[in-house]
């Protein structure tokens, strides 16, 4: 065999054997590539130092802290509560009208946080109760916020369409904009199942509201929206870059907190601070040895030849992307979004570009695939922090989650097959994909 085959089997097997027993994945891939480094190059090791810096002197990736710190202000700024209630005087009197306010609010909460895990907790910690009290299954409820979370990673602004922009060096502006539709598309699709549900299961009407009323309430909460419309506005109009605009974000949510909603307190801000920094370096210190991984698969050439074996095999760009779902559907059941992202973009990206995948359109059905691994046992994380919210037995969440990673599931194959989908956003507002 050649010996970038050995390599890859190397490789792999010491990653996955060190995350199997509990590694941290920042770590795993450090030790997985100083190990082949050492055994299949003559490279001295200093260059994993260099290559570490060199991946973290990127002005793009600031905005991944900014953004974190931003959805810790969101979080702790009222927004939630305002939001929900703007998506409740909406859905008013409609049958599973509660539920599908709580789809909206996630929603709308993912354009500001870009964090699935902010999403579930601010939000679910409003709207749960308050379907349960309204008698809406535990188990649905909780499912179902679980899922809608996952949004906050499709809906711009994404933290992870951030690490695929840098990864794949394509514009992050332009990946927002893609999200924007199968974002709208996937909202729909779940307002629509949580009415059909709520209609066969007997589920409450929320309460019917006069057009006065509804246009008051909508107009009095409807400032949480000046926020991702400041943000994505900002960015579409080339006014801010995301990175920019992470920072926008960031001095919005404090202005709001302090000034508008009055809600945020200056012994807040220590928590906030340390949490966000907390995520941020985890999330930078897994890149920068994902970086070096990278690099030592680049090295021994390893995607030109897997490129070469997928041409000689005469696989097709369709066949391709059934591939790469498959393949990101299982790697969501044991891994970890950013760590999907991280290992298998660097090659998703070489053997797309070799049969002329168009990258933003490879970069939202990744991040779709990433969305679905939030609620896919044993390692859906979201379903861990539903869990904890309302106290549900992690096993009947799974249960329950199973008709949402359906829905999901369409929603991914035809955002897959029908790209325009995800390009029409970047044609229209760039003038190019």
């Amino acid at each position: 065999m050649e010996l970038s085959v050995y390599l890859i089997i190397a490789l792999m097997a010491i990653l996955f054997s060190l995350m199997f027993i509990g590694v941290p994945i920042s770590v795993a891939l450090g030790i997985s590539t100083t190990v082949c480094l050492i055994f299949f190059t003559d490279m001295d090791l200093c260059f994993i130092g260099q290559n570490i810096y060199g991946a973290l002197d990127n002005y793009a990736l600031l905005a991944i802290p900014f953004f974190i710190l931003a959805s810790n202000i969101m979080a702790g700024a009222g927004i939630a509560k305002r939001l929900l209630v703007f998506s409740e005087a909406v859905t008013a009197g409609i049958t599973g009208g509660l539920g599908m306010a709580g789809v909206l609010s996630c929603a709308i909460f993912a354009a500001i946080s870009g964090s699935s895990v902010a999403t579930v907790v601010s939000i679910g910690a409003v709207v749960l109760p308050g379907m349960i009290e309204a008698g809406y299954d535990k188990k649905f409820s909780t499912a179902l916020i679980c899922c809608s979370g996952s949004l906050g990673i499709l809906i711009p602004p994404s933290i992870l369409m951030i690490i695929f922009g840098v990864l794949a060096d394509v514009s992050i502006g332009k990946l927002f904009a893609a999200g924007m539709i199968p974002g709208i598309i996937l909202t729909l699709m779940l307002m629509l199942y949580v009415h059909i549900i709520s209609k066969k299961r007997n589920y409450p009407k929320s309460p019917a509201m006069g057009v006065r009323k509804r246009v008051k309430i909508i107009v009095e909460n409807g400032s949480a929206l000046i926020v991702p419309a400041t943000i994505l506005g900002g960015i579409y109009g080339g006014i801010v870059t995301p990175t920019e605009a992470a920072l926008l974000a960031t001095f919005l949510g404090l202005v709001m907190g302090f000034l508008v909603y009055k809600e945020l307190k200056i012994k807040d801000l220590p928590d906030i601070l340390i949490k966000s920094a907390e995520m941020s370096a985890m999330i930078l210190i897994i890149l920068a040895f994902a970086y070096s991984f990278a690099f030592l698969l680049s090295f021994h050439r390893v995607p030109d030849m897997l490129t070469q074996k997928m041409f000689d095999a005469g696989i097709q760009a369709w066949m391709f992307l059934l591939l790469i779902n498959v393949i990101l559907f299982f790697a969501g059941d044991f891994m970890d979004p950013s760590s999907i992202m991280l290992i298998f973009t660097p090659l998703i990206v070489s053997l797309g570009t070799a049969l002329g995948i168009n990258m933003i359109h490879l970069g939202i059905i990744v991040t779709m695939n990433l969305e679905i691994g939030l609620i896919t046992p044993p390692v859906g994380f979201n379903l861990y922090v539903g869990s904890s919210l309302t106290g549900v037995p992690l096993y009947d969440l799974m249960k329950a989650s199973v008709p949402f990673m359906v829905i999901m599931g369409v929603a991914l194959i035809l955002i897959t097959y029908v790209p325009w989908l995800s390009l029409i956003g970047p044609r229209l507002i760039f003038g190019s994909n």
